[in-house]
């Protein structure tokens, strides 16, 4: 499957949001996004601009569902964001019935995507998030399949 790449810099944590809040604008139902990052990478600042930009009015409420593996918000679709730091492998996350939201009718956030490879589809957005001081960051993107290479020229 071809693949297509965009390396982003953010300065600050409003660009980051504002960045995730431009892709979010360009997602659809079904699309999924597998988000890889250390501890403090990014991961749930580039989320909250996502739903912003699914139509999501209170962020607020968007904090890295940690403990309780999924948390459900509701824009112009249903946005399933996905933390699988704690998880061991993919067979975890599908106990919790994620493969019915992530090949659903919503958007798929998955944060620590590595940690469960085999519950994401292989047509699906990746980011990479490093930290490269308090408030830079280095955002890489790559899709598999023409659907995500048309969100990677549109974000380009």
């Amino acid at each position: 499957m071809n693949e297509k790449g965009l390396i982003f810099r953010s300065t600050s944590t409003e660009e980051t949001v504002e960045y995730g809040k431009r892709l979010g604008m360009l997602l659809s139902p079904g699309d999924v996004v597998a988000l890889i990052g250390e501890l403090g990478a990014g991961k749930t600042t580039l989320v909250k601009g996502v739903v912003l930009g699914l139509g999501v009015t209170d962020v607020r409420a968007v904090k890295s569902p940690t403990f309780s593996l999924v948390h459900t918000y509701r824009g112009r679709m249903p946005v399933y964001h996905f933390d699988a730091y704690r998880l061991k492998d993919s067979q975890e996350m599908l106990d919790i019935g994620s493969d019915e939201m992530i090949y659903g009718n919503g958007v798929a956030l998955v944060e620590w995507a590595n940690n469960v490879p085999g519950c994401l589809p292989e047509a699906c957005l990746r980011i990479t998030l490093w930290a490269i001081s308090q408030h830079e960051r280095t955002i890489e993107m790559w899709g598999s399949g023409s659907r995500y290479d048309k969100i990677i020229n549109d974000l380009s």
